[in-house]
């Protein structure tokens, strides 16, 4: 079956549909499945049996603010699956697939990856897990070795990064370990002036040529200094699968001098550049910016296919009226200054002492006096990329955005998806889609929709 004569499927929602699923556990694997189903002879995979025991659709669950869930994974049991009680299943993978009862196994696809949560309930007829998204694994914290005489961990660096401190490693020379990864690039301070040295930029050492009269900082250069090269990294990081990286080329920083994780990286690279990032179904990273609903729509919704009086209005955004957009962060501001920076250089000498840099603009929405003042932290470090990413946040922001919940009967839809609704109570306007909670097997989606 190619794939285009499986999304053709897929949107018939009249055809009777199969879930099978996978359940690992410490010594081996089970195989169920909503309906009985044995694979063929010729598949790769021949005359597998699926007990027809799952009870209950996997409902999958995804939304732009990085979280994905999913339902339980539902079983029937007549007694014989007393004995899997004892079984070690949390953490194990969880696969589903989904096809038709006369297909070859070959023809599903997977439809879903997930961690088993373990069991959440045994009773009389029916034996319960709960299903995990992937993404837990994000939360492991990165191993960037140790500092000596337990001073934590050595710093994480990615990117362009302003007056970071350096912590010294030798007693015996004036070197400091100021990056994890191989740096591409430092210019090391004494109270903010730049003094002479000697980099081992490979391993993230320098080593100054003098004994320092003050405090040591330094701008630092690594080699990830995009939104889509730091994205790219934490997948690597974790063996995750890249789906697709939809930001821009700003050049960015983010420094950490004690312990990190893969999420705060994702949710600190994406917070300031109106971006939003996670796991799909199966488990690949998908990272974009949240964009306006504009043409063309990749799906129209008419009222038919609205479930009757499933259409409410959830929420209400009032427009911004001015954004503060903060850049450049200074990682270690300084109340004292070299006397020939504060002489010499005031500008640097002003940004050496405050923490941010920040980009201001504001827009007319008169018909709004309640109109919010928005403020965000972001990575950026140049300020015409800042002021490219307030202009863009702010036009976004220029009208009211309201959030609508519909339950329909769709073929799958994807979060960030533009959906045109014909519906009398939204006359033909364009949405985008931030929540998606659909069940495989019934054809029926509930959609959060910005418009």
């Amino acid at each position: 079956m190619t794939e285009q004569q499986y999304q053709a499927w897929l949107a018939d929602l009249t055809v009777e549909r199969i879930l099978l699923a996978e359940l690992e556990h410490a010594e081996g694997v089970e195989y169920v499945a909503t309906a009985p189903y044995i694979s063929r002879p010729t598949d790769s995979v021949p005359n597998r049996p699926y007990d027809d025991i799952l009870n209950q659709a996997v409902d999958i669950s995804t939304r732009i603010d990085g979280l994905i869930s999913f339902g339980d994974v539902s079983l029937l049991d007549d007694g014989r699956l007393e004995s899997w009680l004892g079984r070690a299943w949390t953490g194990h993978p969880i696969r589903l697939y989904l096809g038709g009862p006369e297909w070859s196994l070959d023809d599903f696809r997977l439809l879903a990856r997930g961690r088993n949560g373990g069991v959440t309930e045994a009773r009389r007829g029916s034996l319960t897990f709960a299903m995990e998204d992937e993404s837990r694994i994000l939360d492991e914290v990165i191993d960037t070795g140790e500092l000596p005489d337990d001073a934590g961990p050595v710093p994480l660096v990615l990117g362009s990064v302003y007056n970071a401190p350096m912590p010294r490693v030798e007693t015996t020379s004036v070197t400091y370990r100021a990056s994890y990864l191989a740096l591409t690039g430092v210019t090391p301070k004494d109270n903010g002036n730049p003094v002479s040295y000697t980099a081992d930029l490979a391993a993230g050492r320098v080593t100054l040529d003098a004994t320092p009269v003050g405090e040591v900082t330094a701008d630092l250069e690594e080699a990830h200094n995009t939104p889509p090269l730091i994205a790219q990294w934490v997948a690597g990081q974790y063996g995750i699968a890249v789906a697709e990286i939809g930001l821009p080329a700003y050049r960015v920083g983010l420094y950490y001098s004690g312990e990190v994780t893969g999420r705060q990286v994702l949710d600190d690279l994406c917070a300031g550049l109106g971006a939003y990032w996670y796991l799909n179904a199966l488990g690949e990273l998908v990272v974009r910016q949240h964009q306006a609903p504009t043409g063309p729509a990749d799906l129209t919704l008419v009222s038919d296919e609205i479930v009757y009086d499933q259409l409410t209005l959830a929420e209400t955004q009032a427009p911004w009226k001015s954004l503060r957009l903060r850049w450049g962060q200074n990682h270690s501001p300084l109340n004292q200054l070299a006397g020939t920076v504060a002489a010499n250089q005031p500008e640097e000498a002003a940004r050496l002492k405050r923490d941010w840099n920040d980009s201001h603009a504001t827009q007319a929405v008169g018909d709004y006096p309640l109109a919010e003042s928005a403020e965000r932290d972001s990575c950026i470090q140049d300020a015409a990329d800042a002021a490219t990413e307030r202009d863009r946040l702010l036009a976004i922001r220029s009208v009211r955005r309201d959030v609508w919940e519909i339950e329909a009967f769709l073929p799958p839809v994807s979060v960030g998806d533009v959906i045109a609704i014909e519906h009398p109570r939204l006359a033909g306007r364009l949405g985008r889609e931030i929540g998606v909670t659909r069940s495989p097997t019934r054809g029926v989606s509930t959609l959060e929709v910005w418009v």
